[in-house]
């Protein structure tokens, strides 16, 4: 293993002080954000001026500073999100972790010299994926918190000029990230905004916490993950406190230092510091089960206030320092010299000259003792290093040798460069052409299915320009419904042990005859393209603005869905300036959160099985009470994962008209969990513009 690089320890400052722990605590890079465009607007956070100068501060000692603008941005913010990331490249930050691609392609376009990290919520599952992101300029993927160790080396294998980060420690989100609608849909807080509620911490109708998992914890399989080859091991936890960020980080520091992975009692002291009733490695193992499920007990809340307390206490007597040589020389007869190393930096100091003593000479302790007190400097030294010449018989003022040291340790802290990108400056950047819709007239009409079994009959469908299926449920269809039929979405993931399915998945659709495919995640497009298909962005393709929509349209994708987070002003704002056809849904109880593990299994208390799952192996929607009392559906998708729905649907019979006009685009339907019957009467409804009845969602 000593031939492997060791990879970086990047640790989380969700305040000016949890910055200073990350440091203390020895982190390699430290990821914050600022009071905007950021996924924890819960957190403290850092004005400007804060920012600044915590990147001057952790490039005094070699660490890097990335930060976050990770959430969606709409059309009228691009402009402030541009000058400040703008204000960010000046002021010398290594990189920004951004998830929007608009966004993050306007950057680029006028930073390009600028590092970029694509965030976890862009939903990298596989190498397909990872190769798509850094074709868009990111040199760094954080990839999917549910990717296993197996996953993460064959991504690793196939993507060796990519930098690859992943979660180490910390709060896991229960829905794969960048694909969460629970808090938008039920609280009005969107998780893609940084304002996310947390609804999946809460109780269900039942008091089952049937979503909160336990946190990650990977300490014991950090062997594992340095022969990955891995660039970046990431700690969750802006929300967090010093004592959280100093503690967590003490232990990883020390497990990387010295290449192995936790003991039982490094493990302990983990917990100690937060856990749901302990932790899970679930992802990471691929053994997702009920077991990954924990919530906060007062136990956990009693021992993180003494571990936190502790912790707390040994940062206050712990500082970061930059390691120094030193080079001292004290002779009979010339002046005395001081010569302090760090790294390429270096100043020598001269001082006094010594005299004969008359009493007591100087000896070599008095010397070292004095020119090593760093206390107050960000300095320190290793005795072993120190190089001395001391002539005998001499004598010389104590406060001389301090003076010595002072004026050295200031001479090297203002010599070292904290500048790691002297070169940057504003770039003129004039903006693009805007396109336009070459096709703006009118809307198509286009159905979504999740199963074959709630399909009308054909002569109902007459209506639709398009019918989708999922890809699986196509092939497992039979011909009546195939011959209705004449596109097919992927899966919203794919992880990259599963691609050779998908692929093959593809061919036998094309021999059918499929020519349109609906892409749900960007590591489907280039396997889509590959054979053929006429290329659609699907609803988790999270477009949120105009500039995304240039981006995908670049990229080859024919037609788009738009954000359903997006009011119709939006909507329309987007689609008039995008160069391919948008869309927005108009009926359907839409996806809430896409699930790794099967909470399907869970709800019918159905043991792990060793196979086909029992619980949701016939595909049959099941439901499960919110506090609220709501019947929330959920449905088996793909291999084993399963998707949960809003429980009441998008309805716009009675209000079509002023979307009809092809100012949105398609107009979109999703049949989830209703019958033939009624998909029939909806279709009917929408005809006829009949008012909506019971609980609905407008858009």
């Amino acid at each position: 293993m000593n031939d492997i690089k060791k990879p970086a320890l990047l640790l989380p400052a969700g305040s000016p002080e949890c910055f200073e722990a990350a440091l203390a605590a020895g982190a390699d890079e430290i990821y914050l954000g600022g009071k905007g465009f950021n996924a924890r607007l819960g957190a403290e956070n850092f004005t400007d001026e804060q920012i600044f100068e915590a990147i001057k501060k952790a490039h005094f000692f070699g660490v890097k500073v990335y930060v976050t603008l990770n959430t969606l941005v709409l059309d009228r913010e691009m402009n402030e999100a541009l000058r400040f990331a703008e204000s960010l490249y000046l002021h010398d930050v290594d990189a920004v972790i951004a998830t929007d691609p608009g966004f993050a392609a306007a950057l680029h376009a006028r930073y390009p010299d600028l590092k970029l990290h694509a965030s976890t919520q862009c939903s990298a599952h596989n190498a397909e994926g990872v190769k798509l992101l850094a074709s868009r300029g990111f040199s760094r993927v954080v990839l999917a918190r549910e990717c296993s160790l197996q996953n993460i080396n064959k991504i690793r294998a196939a993507v060796p000029g990519t930098e690859l980060e992943i979660f180490v420690h910390g709060a896991l989100c229960v829905c794969h990230s960048g694909m969460c609608e629970f808090s938008a849909y039920m609280g009005g807080r969107s998780g893609n905004r940084g304002e996310c509620a947390q609804p999946c911490r809460l109780p269900d109708g039942d008091g089952v916490c049937r979503y909160s998992l336990k946190d990650n914890c990977l300490a014991a399989h950090i062997e594992e993950i340095i022969a990955s080859g891995v660039e970046s091991l990431k700690v969750e936890g802006r929300m967090k406190s010093p004592g959280y960020v100093y503690g967590v980080g003490r232990i990883y520091r020390t497990l990387l230092d010295e290449g192995r992975s936790a003991t039982e009692n490094e493990l302990d002291r983990l917990a100690a510091l937060f856990s749901r009733s302990g932790f899970t490695d679930g992802y990471f193992t691929g053994n997702t089960g009920p077991e990954m499920l924990g919530v906060r007990t007062e136990e956990d809340k009693q021992r993180s206030k003494a571990a936190e307390a502790e912790a707390e206490a040994e940062l206050s007597r712990c500082k970061r320092r930059l390691p120094v040589t030193l080079c001292a020389d004290i002779r009979a007869g010339s002046v005395s010299s001081l010569s302090l190393s760090s790294g390429r930096d270096s100043v020598t100091v001269y001082g006094d000259v010594p005299q004969p003593a008359i009493t007591a000479p100087l000896t070599e302790e008095d010397v070292v003792r004095n020119l090593c007190r760093f206390g107050n400097t960000p300095f320190s030294v290793d005795i072993s290093s120190f190089s001395l010449h001391l002539d005998r018989g001499i004598s010389m003022p104590v406060s001389a040798i301090n003076s010595l040291r002072r004026t050295a340790a200031e001479r090297l802290e203002a010599k070292i460069n904290t500048v790691f990108y002297p070169h940057r400056v504003k770039t003129a950047y004039m903006e693009p052409a805007k396109q336009r819709q070459t096709d703006s007239k009118g809307s198509g009409v286009i159905a979504h299915f999740v199963r074959s079994k709630g399909m009308p009959p054909r002569r109902e469908l007459s209506g639709f320009s398009h019918i989708f299926l999922p890809i699986d449920e196509y092939l497992d269809a039979p011909t009546h419904i195939r011959d209705a039929v004449d596109g097919v979405e992927l899966p919203p993931v794919v992880m990259q042990n599963e691609f050779s399915l998908l692929e093959e998945m593809l061919i036998r659709v094309k021999l059918c005859g499929i020519k349109h495919v609906m892409v749900q995640n960007i590591g489907g497009l280039r396997a889509a393209q590959r054979y053929g298909f006429q290329i659609y962005g699907g609803i988790f393709m999270n477009v949120y603005n105009s500039k995304t929509a240039e981006v995908l349209a670049k990229e080859g994708f024919a037609a788009l869905i738009l954000s359903p987070e997006l009011n119709t002003v939006q909507m329309k704002a987007v689609s008039a300036s995008s160069p391919v056809r948008t869309g927005a849904a108009v009926y359907g109880k839409l996806p809430m959160t896409v699930l790794e593990k099967c909470i399907i299994r869970d709800i019918a208390g159905v043991k792990k099985p060793a196979g086909k799952c029992e619980a949701c192996g016939e595909g049959e929607f099941r439901y499960y009470r919110d506090r609220t009392g709501e019947q929330i559906p959920v449905h088996r998708e793909f291999i084993h994962r399963n998707v949960t729905y809003n429980p009441y649907p998008i309805y716009m019979a009675d209000k079509l008209e002023p979307l009809s006009d092809g100012a949105i685009g398609d107009l979109h339907y999703f049949f989830t969990d209703e019958s033939p019957e009624e998909a029939g009467r909806i279709i009917e409804a929408y005809k006829t513009k009949a008012p909506a009845e019971g609980k609905i969602r407008r858009m």
